[in-house]
């Protein structure tokens, strides 16, 4: 690692982010679901709800808000949102988001 490397909060550096950020989204164009050993690693969502929010620069991005659960920086029980989403399964199981897969649990509303 070099002096003007960026490493990410997860502990990846910049490439090894655009590396695997690319490669999700090859999935989401192909159809390919999580595998079922991703979704066993992934952090839960509970009392969910998708909303959209407005950032300063007037970019709209769809974030899913909710209570978290075995995320790696969250505290768990935690309210908060992901990073943009990218593709939410039709049955509502699991979400892709720029960061990282989720399951969820029961949405805020059905």
């Amino acid at each position: 690692m070099n002096d003007r490397e960026i490493i990410m909060p997860d502990g990846r550096t910049v490439e090894e982010y655009i590396r695997d950020y690319r490669q999700m989204l090859e999935r989401i164009a192909s159809g390919t679901p999580p595998t079922e050993q991703a979704l066993d690693d992934a952090p839960l969502i509970s009392k969910w709800k998708v909303d959209e929010v407005v950032y300063v620069s007037g970019e709209r991005h769809r974030h899913i808000f909710g209570h978290f659960k075995g995320h790696p920086f969250i505290k768990e029980g935690t309210y908060g949102r992901t990073s943009p989403l990218l593709q939410l399964d039709r049955e509502l199981r699991w979400a892709r988001c720029r960061s990282r897969i989720y399951r969820l649990e029961e949405p805020l509303i059905k």
